[in-house]
């Protein structure tokens, strides 16, 4: 039996799910919709591609400071 690895932020495609950790304690399930070289997107929500956090500008929200995650 083959055990199963968890992908990576890097290895996310189009089609992947995710699940966005919301204030450290809401759990989304999310479709990964697009990615870019430094973005995950679903749907409304982008994420970094380095460590999985969102971004909101309008929430002031960046790679260092953030209220939700995701996890492949």
């Amino acid at each position: 039996m083959v055990a199963l690895r968890k992908k990576t932020l890097s290895e996310l495609v189009v089609g992947d799910r995710v699940i966005r950790i919301l204030g450290g304690e809401v759990a989304m399930p999310l479709p990964v919709t697009a990615v870019t070289e430094s973005f995950i997107i679903c749907g409304p929500y982008t994420f970094s591609r380095r460590n999985g956090a969102e971004i909101d500008e309008d929430l002031g929200w960046n790679e260092t400071q953030s209220g939700s995650v995701i996890t492949p």
